[in-house]
């Protein structure tokens, strides 16, 4: 293999693991926090994120992704000098935007928190708004050493953060309590202090990186912009709409939610959706992203090479992993939601516990529509087809929103109308997007091999649960048979996938890691 190509992989591995690692750290963080601050607590704590990130997917605009991209091209033309003046525009840019950002949602913060039902969130949107201004330069950077194919800086900065924010956020929140109010606003602090650490270790990084290649000073022209310009937003504009596409979704719940529940503890509820159940359901996703992003280099290299049996091949291979990590951690959630729950959040009531293990179960199988929505949103990126993504992705915000107003107010169903929408949403989506590929690109899910092969594995570990749990007398009622169910689950699901022969030799040469 050229060095070219494993500098490469070795970069995309470097990045898929440290944002894999990242975000089980995010996820198993919500674990201890919600125990300590309670449902209330995490509903006030997660209503400010839908908000935040929308903002932030706006402070960004899709311009470190546009940025790495640039950087990299010009640099494997030679034109060093335009790399730069690449990457101080959009460095410029990013920080103005960041700036307007930041005054937007301090100037609004009350309005926003009254939108969501919830007056109290005011004062956390005040204090998480300098992140705005921290987090795109901080990409900016990522964005520069990514171009330079250096990827260890953006790995290890993903990950430092997340640390940061953990233990600053687990300390305030104990250090308040009983003051909930104060507990929550301590961990939103976290968030801009984590954010402010990673901006201060990449400039630190970018700046001894630039005294030892002693890089002199370079400026930019009205000329250069307009030379620059055109080329950073064709790239910047999909991705910023894919983006924000896909952050709607939360930011419909977070309005709608609150607002649209009929019973008195409308926080707290909303709460156990975004808290316990949405952490449940992240990791997995977080794991088949990883994956994805993996196998995506041999999808862009097949495409562009006109090999049209190669490409279907590394597209079902990589939808093939996607469902064989999806499936069983679905089934897995709907069958023991209640115990996996009662282990992780032993800290909430009973009665809370019972509703979460409900949503999770009802939600579970959005685990496996994620997932594969998360891999062909890549995939229509390497063929050529961004917008397609977006326009399908805000259809699919359409029926979640449309299911949210007529299941959410009635009193029967509850918060559970939150869990249905989000299935119906990536479900609507996937099957969509699975046939727009099929038709316009000419990509088709070999059905056997990736869907009905795992699904099969799924359940033949889902009937050995199933029996396990009620002829055994409540053997694995304790935390530690919570914990072998979890362990025997697998090893029974990856038997079900030697036994059907899911994987051959000849498709994993397809993902970078395989490759020698």
């Amino acid at each position: 293999m050229k060095k070219a190509e494993k500098s490469f992989i070795s970069g995309a591995l470097i990045l898929s693991l440290g944002g894999l690692f990242a975000k089980i750290l995010g996820a198993l963080y919500r674990i201890p926090l919600t125990n300590i601050i309670g449902s209330y607590g995490m509903g006030l704590y997660q209503l400010v994120f839908p908000p935040y990130i929308l903002f932030l997917t706006v402070a960004q605009a899709g311009i470190p992704t546009a940025l790495s991209k640039l950087i990299a091209e010009n640099n494997q033309l030679g034109n060093y000098d335009k790399s730069r003046k690449i990457f101080r525009s959009a460095f410029i840019s990013l920080a103005a935007l960041g700036l307007i950002c930041v005054g937007l949602m301090a100037g609004l913060s009350n309005v926003i928190a009254r939108s969501q039902g919830n007056a109290e969130t005011a004062t956390a949107f005040l204090i998480v708004a300098p992140a705005l201004l921290f987090v795109p330069i901080t990409n900016a950077l990522k964005a520069y050493f990514q171009g330079n194919m250096n990827m260890v800086p953006s790995g290890v900065t993903t990950v430092i953060e997340q640390i940061v924010k953990l233990a600053v956020g687990l300390f305030c929140a104990v250090k308040f309590m009983p003051d909930v109010h104060k507990a929550v606003m301590g961990a939103v602090f976290a968030i801009t202090v984590s954010e402010f650490g990673s901006m201060i270790i990449m400039a630190t990084v970018y700046l001894v990186h630039s005294r030892k290649r002693k890089l002199s000073k370079i400026t930019i022209g009205v000329q250069d912009v307009k030379e620059i310009a055109p080329s950073v937003f064709s790239l910047a504009v999909p991705v910023a709409l894919g983006g924000f596409a896909m952050q709607m979704s939360q930011v419909i719940d977070s309005v709608m939610v609150v607002n649209l529940l009929t019973v008195p503890n409308a926080t707290e509820m909303y709460g156990l959706w975004t808290g316990p159940v949405n952490s449940m359901l992240g990791l997995p996703i977080a794991l088949s992203g990883g994956v994805a992003v993996s196998a995506l280099p041999s999808i862009t290299k097949t495409f562009y090479s006109n090999d049209k049996e190669k490409l279907s091949t590394a597209f079902n291979t990589a939808m093939k992993l996607t469902l064989v990590i999806s499936i069983p951690c679905a089934l897995g959630m709907i069958v023991l939601s209640r115990p996996i729950l009662q282990l992780l959040y032993g800290g909430l009531p009973d009665t809370e516990i019972y509703v979460s293990s409900v949503l999770l179960s009802i939600s579970g199988l959005s685990i496996v529509f994620l997932a594969i929505m998360q891999t062909a949103v890549s995939v229509c990126q390497a063929v050529g087809k961004p917008y397609a993504s977006v326009i399908i992705i805000s259809f699919a915000i359409v029926v979640k929103a449309l299911v949210n107003l007529f299941t959410l107010p009635n009193a029967k169903i509850n918060i559970y109308g939150a869990a249905l929408s989000e299935t119906l949403c990536y479900f609507f989506a996937t099957v969509y997007v699975i046939i727009y590929l099929k038709r316009k690109v000419g990509l088709k899910l070999n059905v056997n091999q990736c869907v009905i092969k795992p699904l099969a594995s799924g359940m033949l570990m889902t009937l050995c649960i199933t029996v396990a749990v009620l002829f055994t007398g409540g053997t694995f009622n304790s935390s530690w048979g919570t914990l072998v169910l979890i362990a025997l689950s697998g090893v029974i699901y990856f038997a079900g996938i030697f036994a059907f022969k899911v994987f051959d030799r000849s498709e994993l040469a397809f993902l970078p890691i395989k490759q020698k």
